[in-house]
C-alpha cells in the first residue's frame, strides 16, 4: 500500500486548507481510481513543516511558483525512483483553476502510471503517454468528493482497446476513444508514431506541453517553498541551500 507524504511549502494555501483535502483524495483513489484502473489502497499522511516523510513515501507536495514553464503542476520521480507531484498553488491561482482539481490530476496519473513509463498507440500509428488526467483535465469536468472539487479521469477505454466497452471517463464526458475535450491538453502532433512523454506536466487551459527539466532529490531532502530543493540539486547543476540559489 503507497503511503502518500502531503506536504505544503506553498505560502497561498493553509496547511488547514490542504488537510481538508485529504478524505476526498484517498477516497477517489481508493474507490472510483481503484475501481477502474485496479490501482492498490493508498494512505494519505499531513507532514508538518520541519518534519520529514517516512522513508519510502510517495510525495505530494503544494508549492507557490512553478518550476517549469506552462506548468501548473506535474508528477516525476525522485533521484531514488519514487513518485512525486508537485503541486503549484500560485501559478493555478493565477490561471483561476481549482488547487483540488490540479493536485488530483496529478494524484490520479501518479496512482495508475507512477515509474512514467505506460504510453498506448492508436489506429494512427501515434502514441499517447498514460495520462489518465489530460484529456478530461478541465475543472468544468470535475465533480466534488464532499465540498471538494477533483479531477474527472479517463477509463481504458479511452485507449479504444479491442474489447472496449462501457464509459469513457469517469463522469461520462468523453464519447469515443481519444477523445480530448475542450480546454484539456493531451494533443499528439499529429505525426505518425509522435511520443508524447509520460508525465508531461498539467498545463494551463491554452494546453501547451513542455519539456521539463527533472527536479532530482537527495535522500533526505525535502523541497522548499520555492520549489527548489534542500539538499538536492538540478541537473544544470544550480546548487540550493535552503530553498535560495547560491
Amino acid at each position: 500500500m503507497p503511503q502518500i507524504a502531503v506536504m505544503n511549502e506553498s505560502t497561498a494555501i493553509s496547511d488547514a486548507d490542504v488537510q481538508k483535502m485529504l478524505p476526498a483524495f484517498q477516497q477517489q483513489w481508493n474507490n472510483d481510481l481503484r475501481a477502474v484502473w485496479g490501482v492498490d489502497d493508498a494512505s494519505f499522511v499531513f507532514v508538518p513543516k520541519n518534519h520529514m516523510p517516512s522513508a519510502g513515501s510517495w510525495w505530494l507536495v503544494f508549492l507557490d511558483d512553478s518550476d517549469q514553464a506552462d506548468a501548473l503542476a506535474y508528477h516525476d520521480l525522485t533521484n531514488q525512483g519514487l513518485p512525486i507531484s508537485k503541486v503549484f498553488v500560485k501559478t493555478l491561482l493565477a490561471d483561476k483553476a481549482s488547487v483540488s482539481v490540479g493536485a488530483t490530476h496529478e494524484l490520479c496519473e501518479m496512482a495508475v502510471d507512477p515509474w512514467l513509463n505506460s504510453a498506448y498507440q492508436d489506429p494512427k500509428g501515434v502514441f499517447w503517454a498514460g495520462e489518465v488526467a489530460d484529456p478530461v483535465e478541465s475543472d468544468q469536468y470535475g465533480y466534488k468528493i464532499g465540498d471538494i472539487l477533483v479531477t474527472d479521469f479517463i477509463t481504458p477505454n479511452w485507449f479504444a482497446h479491442e474489447h472496449a466497452h462501457g464509459h469513457i471517463d469517469f463522469k461520462s464526458h468523453a464519447h469515443k476513444a481519444f477523445d480530448v475535450l475542450d480546454g484539456c491538453a493531451q494533443h499528439p502532433s499529429g505525426a505518425r508514431a509522435t511520443r508524447i512523454a509520460p508525465g508531461t506536466p498539467y498545463a494551463p487551459r491554452a494546453g501547451a506541453q513542455t519539456q521539463r527539466d527533472k527536479t532530482r532529490l537527495a535522500a533526505g531532502s525535502r523541497l522548499a517553498p520555492c520549489g527548489c530543493i534542500e539538499g538536492g540539486h538540478k541537473e544544470q547543476e544550480i546548487w540550493f541551500t535552503q530553498g535560495r540559489a547560491v
